[in-house]
């Protein structure tokens, strides 16, 4: 009977199961709506369920499950598998997630932060495959990270390494909803995005009722000059965050996911540009910029990841 493992990524709006070998290959993988708002104990009621949808499927093909990884939002204590605090998630205040999960399952179960199990799932068998240090950038509503230093997360001292996206890029900039101004997730995310367009005076695109960042990518391809001005200082302020990263980290490679990736040829330019104006010359050159290539199953991977490497089946 082979062996495999069992990768969620637990999200405010989806929650993503599969089924992965040791390899790292994606025998099942099922998606459904998370519904954070229903409370704690309805959503790992959810979750246990899904785990045990993927328990059933892996009995019928002949596989036996030695391990769950779960990649889930917000502040993770790691080593004991308990969520502190969760933006998409209200009441879950130190909640004790690893325990709940393996009373149920009666499997070894083990809880990352989601960016950070994305990352791992890209060093894994995305785009940093064979890669040794790397960090990811997750461009979405905010900005999310997951650095991977040796093959190995980086939590730091207290298991909040990362947190890419609160890196202080204007000192008396935007406010941002963690309390600081002038972070970056307030000029590289999707709202950041809006906002920009919105401050240069943009009107609503085409007749809509409220401006998307998406539109303001499409209206930038279509040659609108706000637009692309827009898209080019967010690529600038992306490359002061990048710079400063590979200054400190001196990665092999800088990994680019979330939603905000679907723009790449309008910042992508600027954000290279800014990279060679403020990082060291020879770790500048060498340091590759690439969008990620798994996509939403990034987290799921990683997840399956973290669990492996819990029970010591990958380096």
């Amino acid at each position: 009977m082979g062996r495999v493992v069992i990768g969620v990524d637990l999200g405010g709006t989806n929650l993503r199961t599969g089924l992965l070998s040791f390899e790292g290959d994606i025998l099942d993988k099922r998606k459904e709506a998370t519904y954070a708002s229903d409370g704690w104990k309805k959503v790992v009621q959810r979750l246990t369920q899904n785990i045990e949808r993927q328990l059933e499927i892996a009995a019928q093909r002949g596989f036996s499950v030695v391990a769950v990884g779960v990649g889930a939002p917000g502040v993770i204590q790691a080593d004991r598998g308990v969520v502190v605090k969760s933006p998409n998630f209200p009441d879950w205040n130190n909640l004790p997630l690893k325990d709940e999960l393996e009373k149920a399952l009666k499997l070894p179960v083990t809880i990352e932060n989601d960016a950070n199990a994305a990352a791992l799932g890209e060093q894994w068998r995305g785009a940093g495959s064979g890669i040794g240090s790397m960090i990811l950038l997750t461009l979405g509503t905010g900005v999310g990270g997951g650095i991977i230093l040796n093959k190995q997360i980086w939590h730091g001292a207290d298991g909040m390494a990362g947190e890419i996206g609160h890196m202080t890029i204007l000192p008396d900039g935007r406010l941002c909803g963690c309390g600081n101004t002038g972070c970056l997730e307030m000029y590289a995310s999707a709202r950041g995005i809006v906002q920009s367009y919105q401050e240069a005076g943009g009107a609503p695109i085409n007749g809509a009722a409220e401006i998307t960042s998406v539109q303001v990518y499409q209206a930038a391809r279509e040659g609108n000059e706000l637009a692309i001005r827009v898209m080019q200082d967010m690529g600038r302020m992306l490359g002061v965050g990048i710079a400063n990263l590979i200054n400190i980290f001196n990665p092999e490679l800088v990994v680019i996911g979330g939603g905000v990736k679907d723009g790449w040829p309008l910042f992508i330019g600027a954000t290279k540009a800014e990279i060679r104006k403020r990082a060291f010359e020879v770790p500048a050159e060498r340091t590759e910029i690439v969008p990620s290539r798994l996509g939403d199953d990034a987290g799921m991977i990683g997840a399956a990841a973290v669990a492996l490497q819990k029970i010591g089946n990958k380096d």
